[in-house]
C-alpha cells in the first residue's frame, strides 16, 4: 500500500456498529426533538393568534356599522331644507364607526406579531441550545475521524502520528494496559508497537484501522 495520504470523503459515521449505531441514534433524537420544536413553536404561534378573533369581530362589526350610517346620512342629506343638518350626526357615527374599526385592525396587527414572534421563540430556543450542545461534538467527530481515516489510508507506516496523539491525551489506565514494552518499542521505531498506540485513537473514534500485521513465525531450531 502507498505511503501517501489522500484526501477521502468526509466521514459521518463510525465503523464499528456500537459506536455507529449510538451515532445514529442521537441524530434521530436530534430531528425527533427539533421536529417537536417546530411544532410546539407552531402550536403557540396559534393559540396566541386566536386572541386576534375579537379584533376581526369588533372590525367586521365596526365596518358594517359605519356603512349603514353612511347610507343613512347620504339618505338624510336628500331632504330639503334641513336635510344636512340632520345628517352631520350620523356622519359623525360613521367616521367613529371607521375608527373603531381601524384600532380593530391594529389589534390584530399586533396580535400578529406577537404570534409570530412567540412561535419564532418557543422553536428557536430549544432548537438553539440543542444545537449549541450536540452540534460542536458530532462536527468535532466528523473532522477528527475524517483526518484519521486519512491516515488509515496511508497504511501502517502513517500510524505514527497517531500514536503520538494516543501518547499525549489518552488516559493512562489504557497506556498502562499495553504495557510499558510497547512505549519503548514505539521509542525504537518498531512498527507493530507503533501500531498498537495508534489503535486507541482509532478504538476511540469508532474506526476499523488497518489489518494487523502477521507476527513473524517463531524461529525453529534446527536439529
Amino acid at each position: 500500500m502507498s505511503d501517501r495520504v489522500g484526501v477521502g470523503a468526509m466521514r459521518l459515521y463510525a465503523d464499528l456498529p456500537t459506536r455507529r449505531f449510538g451515532q445514529l441514534l442521537g441524530d434521530l433524537a436530534v430531528l425527533v426533538l427539533v421536529y417537536l420544536a417546530v411544532r410546539l413553536g407552531i402550536a403557540a404561534h396559534d393559540k396566541v393568534a386566536a386572541l386576534a378573533g375579537p379584533g376581526r369581530n369588533a372590525e367586521g362589526a365596526a365596518r358594517r356599522l359605519q356603512g349603514q350610517l353612511h347610507g343613512v346620512a347620504g339618505d338624510i342629506d336628500n331632504t330639503p331644507v334641513v336635510g344636512g343638518a340632520l345628517a352631520k350626526p350620523f356622519l359623525a357615527l360613521s367616521g367613529a364607526s371607521r375608527d373603531l374599526a381601524s384600532e380593530a385592525q391594529a389589534y390584530q396587527d399586533a396580535v400578529a406579531h406577537l404570534a409570530l414572534f412567540t412561535g419564532v421563540l418557543v422553536t428557536a430556543v430549544p432548537v438553539l441550545l440543542l444545537l449549541f450542545v450536540w452540534l460542536p461534538k458530532r462536527v468535532g467527530w466528523v473532522v477528527e475521524a475524517s483526518a484519521a481515516q486519512r491516515l488509515v489510508r496511508g497504511g501502517p507506516a502513517a500510524a505514527d502520528l497517531l500514536a503520538v496523539r494516543a501518547l499525549a491525551r489518552q488516559p493512562l489506565r489504557r497506556l498502562a494496559g499495553l504495557g510499558p514494552e510497547v512505549v519503548a518499542g514505539w521509542k525504537a521505531g518498531d512498527l507493530a508497537a507503533t501500531e498498537s498506540l495508534a489503535r486507541l485513537e482509532l478504538d476511540e473514534l469508532g474506526l476499523r484501522p488497518w489489518p494487523r500485521r502477521p507476527s513473524a513465525p517463531a524461529a525453529v531450531d534446527g536439529p
